[in-house]
């Protein structure tokens, strides 16, 4: 299957919009990337200009679904969009240049289909509106739906960073159509968190070539969604000042015990120590180190030579425990998310007699663990998207871990009917909260949103009243 421009944006056209829609018939790419004619007959050199800048687009998307982003050179974009390669330097300055100006304009094009379906709907419908004719364009163009919702491995932190604020955007645009624009001083995490369920479902769908059960779910979606009151329980709204006192306190909770094991430095030179022992120690400091780099200077700056001397091991040492650098990353991810989940599972579990309590302490936990840690919080919640798609897929196992317990709110509460979606929804919705506070170097406000996130998470399954004593509890367990 090829993506292909279709229509073609008549001369003169100024949108920056990319129209793109996928095609069963291969051999339309001649004609998809044909050039405009010019010379003294032909267009003016700004419709050219345009239109060659369209065609790169599509080609960038095409290679990205094809071969993943690293792999694609710029002698590979110029060959298939039918430019020459100075023609590519004077209309981009490098390949993430094109990058950046491609994911621009497929969220602009989005964004503008689903705010229009979502705005011009009738009144109680705008969200299914908006949710179907964002489905209905995951399945017409999932090549680059895929690159606005999940971004594209390798593309580094100017990505992510490019992506967070036009997502950021787009929710402000969603809560602005539902809210007017009367400030309320006081953080609601509510519009972020659904926002963040509905992608996390979109995302999984098309990644895993599932995209046509996208319109089925929109209805399920917006069921769930539907389901939540406008706004959360004033009293579990966070205060501006709130959120300047849990600053002052950034980083002040102690070190979690694998870190506070990690921290020590075994004596240099022979050793009575089992080897055993000793290899464990080296790999937490080279895994330590891997988060402390990546969250510092992003996963571009990543060297094994960095990581060796912040480690404290030799070459020899490091490569007899991980074979390259990526290796390391998924071996710090995987040590990130297998703590979170055990801390996680251990509180659920202390509290399991009452399952909104234990969903309530486990996401306490949860956070503190992550405020305990922030490099490997970092590392595992926000620069797993750059990585690569095995990183993805550690990802998803733990949140389909997190999930499996709150399917179990099902069967604790008979009488309330929720979409079969719900726990996905919610653990995509947790996540997008997380990934947020945690980007924008702002965890140590995450334990003042752990109320809000309890709430969030058990409303559709025991009602808004039921969710807020669980919130209390959070908030209590919180300030224990």
């Amino acid at each position: 299957m090829a993506v292909s421009g279709v229509p073609r944006r008549p001369p003169g056209d100024e949108g920056s919009g990319l129209v793109v829609t996928v095609s069963p018939d291969a051999g339309a790419s001649s004609e998809r990337y044909r050039p405009l004619p010019t010379g003294l007959h032909g267009l003016d050199p700004d419709t050219v200009k345009r239109d060659q800048r369209e065609r790169l687009r599509s080609a960038l998307i095409e290679l990205i679904a094809e071969k993943g982003y690293p792999a694609v050179r710029i002698v590979d974009l110029a060959k298939l969009a039918h430019v020459s390669p100075p023609t590519f330097y004077n209309l981009f300055s490098d390949k993430e240049d094109l990058l950046l100006n491609t994911y621009a304009s497929i969220a602009e094009s989005t964004v503008q289909t689903v705010m229009h379906a979502y705005a011009g709907s009738s009144r109680g419908r705008g969200l299914l509106e908006g949710m179907s004719a964002f489905a209905e364009l995951a399945v017409a163009e999932p090549a680059p739906i895929s690159l606005f919702v999940l971004g594209a491995f390798g593309a580094g932190s100017r990505m992510l960073k490019h992506r967070s604020q036009i997502l950021d955007d787009f929710e402000e645009r969603i809560r602005y159509s539902r809210d007017g624009d009367a400030p309320t001083g006081r953080c609601d995490c509510t519009v972020k968190f659904i926002l963040g369920g509905i992608r996390e479902v979109a995302t999984l769908r098309l990644r895993n070539g599932r995209e046509r059960e996208l319109p089925a779910l929109a209805v399920e979606l917006t069921d769930w969604a539907s389901g939540y009151p406008r706004h959360i329980p004033e009293e579990l709204a966070i205060a501006p000042e709130e959120s300047e006192e849990s600053k002052q306190g950034d980083g002040t909770l102690e070190p979690s015990a694998r870190a506070r094991r990690a921290e020590g430095r075994l004596p240099s030179g022979r050793s009575d120590l089992p080897r055993q022992f000793v290899v464990k120690s080296q790999q937490e400091r080279i895994v330590d180190a891997t988060a402390s780099i990546v969250a510092e200077k992003g996963l571009a700056a990543l060297t094994i030579p960095e990581i060796a001397r912040r480690a404290n091991v030799s070459y020899q040492t490091f490569y007899g425990i991980y074979p390259s650098k990526h290796d390391a990353f998924m071996g710090a991810q995987k040590v990130g998310m297998h703590q979170a989940l055990r801390v996680t599972v251990e509180a659920y579990d202390a509290h399991s007699e009452h399952w909104p309590q234990a969903v309530a302490a486990s996401l306490t936990a949860l956070i503190d663990y992550l405020v305990s840690e922030p490099a490997h919080a970092h590392l595992s919640v926000v620069d797993t998207f750059a990585a690569s798609p095995e990183t993805i897929e550690i990802r998803n196992a733990s949140m389909d871990a997190f999930a499996a317990y709150l399917l179990k709110g099902q069967s604790q509460t008979p009488t309330r009917q929720v979409p079969s979606v719900t726990a996905e929804a919610i653990a995509g919705g947790v996540w997008q909260v997380l990934h947020h506070y945690i980007e924008n170097d702002r965890i140590g406000e995450l334990p003042c949103v752990a109320p809000q996130l309890v709430y969030l998470a058990l409303t559709p399954y025991v009602g808004p009243a039921e969710a807020t004593r669980a919130a209390r509890f959070a908030g209590q367990l919180g300030s224990a």
